[in-house]
């Protein structure tokens, strides 16, 4: 019985210690990644729509491609952008991006996929090349929301059936 009591002493106090809030610092307890569903199209329409929207209108490069009958994965390199106001007011000078698009068969018989973005967001400092995890603030937010509804909206019309 005293080992159970010690034992259970010491994982409240390593748990009481760990902490769970965010900070700026690279630390592990940062969220630095944005995921979202995009919607179901076919594999061809999610790569195509996909690769002509983070190449052509956001301006990413691909570092990966994989397209099987069971996945589809496209992932971007990591793309440097000025820091926003609020990244700025946590310290950071710069910020860094890599996106993965990432889809799934959803009906093997209508041959359509639905497809996720993820988003990981790292910083450096103005005076710093080194880069660490940093929190998604507001406003990167509201950039990568951007590239989510783009997306979404390129799914929400289904299967390009040719250009008008």
């Amino acid at each position: 019985m005293r080992f159970l009591s010690g034992l259970m002493i010491a994982a409240w106090l390593v748990t009481g210690c760990s902490g769970s809030g965010a900070s700026a610092d690279g630390g592990e307890n940062v969220r630095n990644t944005m995921r979202a569903s995009l919607g179901t199209s076919t594999a061809s329409h999610i790569v195509s729509a996909s690769e002509d929207a983070l190449l052509n209108r956001y301006g990413y490069q691909f570092e990966r491609r994989v397209e099987t009958t069971e996945d589809v994965r496209l992932e971007t390199s990591w793309k440097e952008l000025p820091a926003t106001s609020d990244e700025k007011a946590l310290g950071f000078g710069f910020a860094r991006i890599r996106i993965t698009v990432r889809a799934r068969p959803r009906d093997r018989a209508a041959g359509t996929f639905s497809a996720t973005l993820n988003a990981w967001v790292e910083g450096s400092g103005p005076a710093s090349d080194i880069w660490v995890r940093i929190p998604v603030t507001d406003e990167r937010e509201a950039y990568l929301k951007e590239v989510i509804d783009f997306l979404e909206n390129e799914f929400k019309g289904g299967v390009r059936r040719g250009t008008p």
